[in-house]
């Protein structure tokens, strides 16, 4: 454990709403890799390792925006008196979440040539992410979002987003991938939010194929979203498998895992998952739960209910859990805790970056009953 923050207490009785995350993602997911048997080992492929000492814990490829939302969560925009701004993209939410889990995180993306670039590149950093690697892109706007939810749970997105002039992360090629900065990290990390599109496409597996030539873990979270691809769904699904078989560790939900593969059957799904390279393989079922693949070995998770606060960044939120319970070499089981009960705490706070749990406090909440 790598976490000196003070436990703080756990929000209102875990007993009521059940909460579900972004995508329909139980909060009470199993997923990771821990400590894992000799024949289970995730591949680690001797390379051209630049330090044999990584210096962070996770390098992310991945978006950083400013996310507006009303200052009282649930209520709709129109209702809003008055507004917050809020570090965020799905990427940067991950760092910010596994940061305040105590790990070292570093982070690779692009923020516009503006103050709101600024602004993100300070908050982030005064939050613990190494920001070295989030530089201004000239000519190029800081990308903005409103977002905001409702008291059941629905979510309303609007992204200012337009190539050219506030998409500063499309400009990111393999030419900016450098064996050294990949090489500093124990894992890598990317998503499909980036390998919806070229070059970035191409810059992500880059990355991937770097970090396992380095001799470093990848992990890969499906996370897919219909209305951000342009190409047809046999592009997507091709493109998607190729990310999965570059990975250690995947995360996905039931949807997903029937989608990418073709079956209805579940199990037969998750085979088909693990007949593509990953050794760990984390599949989320709404509010039942999540099934996890270790090697050959299955468990299930059943979900935890708790009172719905503000749940955008919840399914980052359990991905960071995830990476953090890897990192301690937490046993399955726990690690699947662990993970789930992040996000379930996470969905109980507002939206600012010290909603985060630390580690000492998911811990704690680890040992309420279900």
């Amino acid at each position: 454990m790598n976490s000196t923050d003070p436990l703080s207490p756990v929000a209102p009785p875990f007993s009521v709403a059940p909460a579900t995350l972004p995508g329909g993602v139980a909060p009470t997911i199993l997923s990771g890799n821990a400590v894992l048997p000799s024949s289970v080992a995730p591949a680690i492929l001797p390379g051209n390792a630049v330090s044999s000492n990584p210096d962070l814990d996770l390098l992310v490829i991945g978006t950083a925006l400013v996310e507006i939302t009303p200052d009282v969560p649930g209520i709709p925009l129109t209702q809003a008196r008055s507004l917050i701004p809020f570090p965020s993209g799905a990427a940067a939410n991950f760092a910010l979440a596994l940061a305040r889990l105590g790990r070292k995180v570093g982070f690779l993306s692009r923020v516009g040539d503006d103050e709101l670039g600024e602004w993100l590149r300070e908050r982030l950093a005064e939050h613990g992410v190494d920001v070295s690697q989030v530089t201004p892109v000239p000519g190029q706007l800081t990308t903005v979002s409103f977002c905001w939810m409702d008291g059941a749970g629905a979510k309303t997105f609007y992204f200012y987003r337009f190539a050219g002039k506030s998409d500063p992360m499309a400009v990111v090629t393999e030419a900016d991938i450098k064996q050294e900065n990949i090489a500093r990290s124990r894992i890598f990390d990317f998503t499909e939010a980036t390998i919806r599109k070229e070059p970035l496409r191409s810059a992500a597996m880059k990355a991937a194929r770097l970090a396992r030539e380095a001799g470093r873990e990848v992990c890969y979270a499906v996370n897919y979203r219909p209305a951000s691809w342009s190409d047809g769904q046999t592009a997507m699904i091709e493109a998607q498998r190729r990310a999965i078989a570059a990975a250690d560790i995947v995360v996905m939900n039931e949807d997903e895992a029937r989608l990418l593969t073709g079956n209805a059957d579940l199990p037969a799904a998750i085979a088909s998952v693990a007949g593509l390279g990953p050794r760990v393989i984390a599949v989320t079922c709404g509010e039942r739960g999540a099934l996890l693949r270790v090697g050959e070995q299955e468990q299930w998770v059943p979900g935890r209910k708790v009172v719905v606060r503000y749940d955008i960044g919840a399914g980052d939120t359990f991905h960071a859990g995830l990476c953090a319970g890897h990192l301690m070499s937490l046993p399955p089981d726990r690690l699947g805790r662990f993970a789930s009960d992040a996000a379930a705490l996470k969905i109980s706070r507002d939206g600012s970056p010290e909603s985060f749990p630390t580690c000492d406090e998911v811990l704690a909440f680890m040992e309420i009953p279900i």
